[in-house]
């Protein structure tokens, strides 16, 4: 952020600077919930499949065809009632974390979006020519592209 502070410096008013430095924050909020996201749906996937693969010869081979020896034999045994609640709790958070991801990804890429659309008053004619310098360095030091409004 020192560099960025250091660029910005010279070139714009005070307001513009506390933008360039509120959409840093807002993109790496919105990187951090999409790594927990990512994390959790990673790990729920995980955690799904080897509650099958231990719930699959305990209760499904031994009762046959029948679904509901199956299933009273599943809410029949204690720990697996618990590892099924478990799951539950998993997809809550991972239900939880996707809506804030998405919240942080709208907020961040409306500010993005308000940036781009106020360059031309943010950066006069004499300035003009250094805007690329600031937008090449917030590309390559945050990955936040201010040249076009696509995300």
């Amino acid at each position: 952020m020192d560099k960025v502070r250091l660029t910005l410096d010279e070139q714009v008013d005070e307001a513009t600077k506390k933008m360039m430095l509120h959409l840093i924050e807002r993109k790496v909020k919105y990187d951090h919930y999409k790594n927990t996201h990512f994390f959790i749906l990673s790990f729920f996937i995980l955690y799904c499949l080897t509650l099958l693969f231990i719930s699959y010869p305990l209760v499904v081979v031994p009762k046959g065809n029948s679904i509901i020896n199956s299933i009273t034999a599943l809410l029949g045994t204690n720990h697996l009632i618990f590892l099924f609640l478990l799951g539950v709790l998993l997809f809550g958070a991972l239900k939880f974390y996707f809506e804030k991801k998405e919240k942080a990804e709208t907020e961040f890429h409306d500010l993005r979006c308000e940036i781009i659309e106020k360059s031309h008053d943010i950066w006069n004619e004499e300035h003009w020519s250094s805007r690329h310098r600031v937008f090449d360095e917030m590309k390559k030091k945050y990955d936040i592209n201010l040249y076009y409004e696509s995300k």
